[in-house]
């Protein structure tokens, strides 16, 4: 929006960041860091969870070669030659920068430890390069650590202070913000002048029900978290040129969904083949099994996918009948699963501690008694309750108890490990959709995290990073890939925005 004639400033600052979660943290340590006055701008009371980082495990990925870690990057983004989703030199500044990771949280004082080496597609070039690193087993503890820094280092954070529209002077410069004050009860609007930049950090569109239906690959897709993700950040660009990307990607897989509960859960499907677990101080192996099937009780797929790239087994429209037979799916397990103890269901929105919102039963006695976990004597009243043929899910499972008894199973290759049939009754079911962590689409950034327009050119003033316009593709290396974004880009946008000439 071209700022208004004789415009009054409430607020000033050198850089404005918008969305204090960890690429907003990074980008305001940064410049502060360097020298530049920074104000923060938070949707969300000081006191809630503000972002999908605050959510998340807090591993964050640390390669230990930045070459290898770009081949394995490079691998994942390429589509053919010539034509890839992210460019090859962002690439090498990911790889560069990501690698600097653990050595930026030590150096402000964080206290992360080496978690495991480890890649989503080990068979691809580089992928041993994959190192992650976890800040004291939560993304919780990891923000509580960036909020104290932004107060020890006066970066002025304006709380429940949405940004609504990004103003430009008249040579097409972001110059400034307007933001909606909504601490007291009633909306007051803020102007908020950046002398040098603004930086974009607000996460993506999670619970912009609009958004997901125009932009994702199906409908309905639910998320864990980022209940304030409403793509607020990728509007405010578009309004002033920006050119979009990677918006059909998710860092995503199969979720259960509850209608008396507010977003996703992680599943944890578990017990595929020999699961251990420790009795009297001994170790004690049991098997279960567990297959997934359709609205139609077919198998599909191996059920060993992908963790961040299960969404995309999803994604078929049956145009005949007008729908995704796929969505919603069902997980089927028999009593040996339930034997074997531990939930069914992981954490809702973020770490166990006060932001747990909801916690799962450890023996899922409680889940099956709101009807979230459906349980039957048999297979023919489970397809029933659930609302597949029973014909079909009876077939399905007298195929996978056949290939379980002869060790192979010829149709999607699951490991012979995991070949335990489903013959123990009581038989129990989870229906699942498409979802997990968050969108990773937005606006267009380079290699500096500015902002580009559709035609490739710079947007002077503008920068973005983290979830807001990711890096990543369809395909997302490894759990930590998205906090690990999140420091790289918040410094190289930090870096870059102080840079910048002040502008009137």
């Amino acid at each position: 929006m071209l700022v208004p004639r004789g415009i009054k400033w409430d607020k000033s600052a050198d850089v404005v960041v918008i969305g204090f979660g960890l690429a907003g943290a990074a980008a305001a340590i940064t410049a502060r860091d360097k020298g530049a006055s920074v104000i923060l701008l938070e949707k969300q009371k000081a006191d809630g969870i503000c972002s999908c980082s605050s959510i998340s495990g807090g591993l964050y990925l640390c390669p230990t070669d930045a070459d290898d870690a770009a081949k394995y990057m490079n691998a994942l983004c390429r589509v053919k030659r010539g034509l890839s989703w992210t460019d090859r030199d962002i690439i090498d500044v990911w790889a560069r920068y990501t690698a600097q990771n653990q050595d930026w949280v030590a150096g402000l004082g964080g206290n992360a430890k080496f978690f495991a080496k480890a890649a989503e597609y080990p068979e691809l070039p580089g992928s041993d390069s994959i190192g992650l690193w976890s800040y004291q087993g939560n993304g919780l503890r990891m923000m509580d650590f960036m909020y104290g820094l932004a107060e020890s280092k006066r970066i002025e954070v304006l709380w429940q202070t949405p940004g609504h529209l990004l103003y430009t002077n008249r040579d097409g410069a972001v110059i400034g913000v307007r933001a909606t004050d909504i601490s007291g009860g009633r909306p007051v609007r803020v102007n908020i002048k950046a002398s040098k930049a603004v930086v974009i950090t607000t996460g993506g569109f999670e619970e912009s029900e609009e958004m997901k239906l125009q932009y994702l690959r199906m409908y309905p897709v639910y998320f864990a978290g980022g209940q304030s993700n409403t793509g607020d950040g990728i509007k405010m660009a578009l309004d002033v040129g920006a050119d979009l990307w990677h918006m059909n990607c998710c860092s995503a897989r199969l979720m259960a969904k509850f209608p008396d509960f507010p977003v996703g859960f992680l599943v944890d499907f578990g017990g595929g083949g020999w699961s251990r677990r420790q009795i009297l101080g001994s170790t004690e192996e049991e098997k279960c099994g567990f297959i997934i099937v359709d609205k139609y009780g077919r198998r599909y797929t191996s059920e060993n996918i992908k963790l961040h790239a299960a969404f995309y087994e999803l994604t078929d429209y049956d145009t005949h009948r007008r729908e995704y037979p796929k969505v919603p799916s069902y997980y089927i397990c028999d009593q040996r699963r339930m034997e074997l103890g531990g939930s069914l269901g992981q954490r809702s929105s973020g770490p166990s501690g006060p932001h747990q919102l909801y916690k799962w039963s450890l023996d899922n006695k409680a889940e099956i008694e709101k009807g979230w976990i459906i349980t039957a004597d048999s297979l023919e009243e489970l397809a029933g309750k659930i609302g597949v043929p029973v014909t079909n899910l009876r077939r399905t499972v007298e195929k996978w108890n056949n290939y379980c008894a002869k060790g192979k199973d010829p149709e999607f290759g699951r490991k012979p490990l995991d070949l335990v049939p489903l013959d123990e009754p009581p038989f129990y079911s989870i229906r699942l959709y498409p979802g997990g962590p968050n969108t990773q689409g937005g606006p267009r950034r380079n290699s500096k995290a500015q902002i580009l327009n559709p035609f490739g050119k710079v947007i002077p003033g503008l920068y973005g990073a983290g979830e807001c316009g990711s890096i990543y593709g369809m395909l997302y290396p490894i759990a930590g890939g998205n906090l690990a974004e999140c420091i790289a880009f918040g410094r190289i946008a930090g870096e870059n925005a102080v840079q910048e000439n002040a502008r009137q």
